[in-house]
């Protein structure tokens, strides 16, 4: 079993499982990943990057998710409607943590899409050390992206996934406006990026080309 390390502040990893995979046409995250499911992969990243309870959100009618995620030590919150937008599932799992837990201002969540079977445990542990409790700030993996040609080194960065939170904007979820998700808040908010050199990072599954590749890969 994987063990959280012994932090100076509580974190939380956030898995909204709540969609419906109109674009894949099939149930993504119950799709074969390796010798497990996508779902299950998720949860045993989150494990593995060391969050002290991992989250996930399913909807009411889909027990067999729900079965899945306990199965692989997630903390599963069925909503009694289910969440339209992927910012009500992770208010959902916010409200969830806050009753259960009742968290201190130091402590952090962390959220990425269901559907990133490649996240790396790294990455999350990279977030968790970076984050200063006396200094808080969302804090965003980048990647950086190669040049065009040998010996011009990196041209930009690209924002991935997961993006840790500071304890406190879980209120700021259930203010958002109708129209906005979850990463307007980093538009409102200090943010701080964190290189890492894995481009996993931007992976999601959103059709079934990205499945084959992505599982080939």
């Amino acid at each position: 079993m994987v063990q959280p390390l012994a932090r100076p502040f509580p974190s939380f990893g956030i898995i909204p499982a709540a969609g419906r995979s109109r674009r894949m046409g099939q149930p993504k995250l119950k799709m074969p990943w390796g010798g497990t499911t996508v779902i299950e992969q998720v949860v045993a990243a989150w494990r593995h990057g060391r969050v002290d309870q991992v989250v996930a959100v399913v909807r009411p009618d889909d027990a067999d998710l729900a079965e899945l995620c306990e199965r692989a030590g997630a903390i599963v919150v069925v909503p009694q409607v289910p969440p339209p937008e992927m910012k009500d599932a992770v208010r959902a799992a916010l409200d969830a943590i806050a009753t259960r837990f009742d968290p201190p201002d130091e402590a952090v969540w962390l959220l990425a899409p269901a559907d990133m079977p490649r996240m790396s445990p790294a990455v999350i542990e990279t977030l968790l050390d970076a984050h200063r409790p006396s200094r808080p700030a969302i804090l965003v993996p980048v990647q950086a992206t190669p040049a065009g040609q040998p010996g011009q080194g990196a041209v930009g960065a690209r924002r991935g996934h997961p993006v840790l939170f500071p304890w406190p904007l879980a209120q700021d979820v259930a203010r958002l406006n109708e129209d906005e998700g979850v990463n307007a808040l980093l538009a409102h908010q200090p943010v701080r990026e964190v290189a890492v050199d894995d481009p996993a990072i931007l992976d999601d599954l959103d059709t079934i080309d990205d499945y084959r590749r992505l599982s080939a890969e």
